[in-house]
């Protein structure tokens, strides 16, 4: 679990830091709206987390095959109703908010080369 931790925090502290450049270029609005791409990137992905780093040591196998479905449809049901309240509340400023998506999803491959 200490992995998804890093890799939370990691992609909470990218959001930080695009909001304050996307709020430093385009007002508070954009930061907002790059914050919440954060959110839509860290919230699913911890989620998955959740569901499959404690059962890892599971032997069965439908039990963890089980886990991984439930993880990743509970993940693609977050990630679309995130992204479609992201365009209702954050309509008019989408850029942001997919940028700061895309930075966050880049913190998987920097934690990866950090453990590897």
């Amino acid at each position: 679990m200490s992995l998804a931790f890093a890799v939370l925090g990691a992609q909470l502290t990218m959001g930080l830091v695009c909001a304050a450049g996307f709020g430093g270029l385009r007002g508070a609005d954009a930061a907002a709206a790059a914050f919440f791409g954060a959110i839509v990137a860290a919230v699913p992905g911890f989620w998955m987390a959740l569901w499959m780093l404690p059962r890892r040591r599971a032997i069965d196998a439908r039990k963890m095959a089980r886990a991984f479905y439930m993880g990743e449809f509970g993940k693609l049901g977050l990630t679309i109703g995130l992204f479609f309240a992201a365009a209702l509340l954050f309509g008019q400023q989408f850029l942001p908010l997919l940028v700061t998506y895309v930075a966050c999803l880049a913190c998987y491959w920097l934690a990866l080369m950090m453990t590897r």
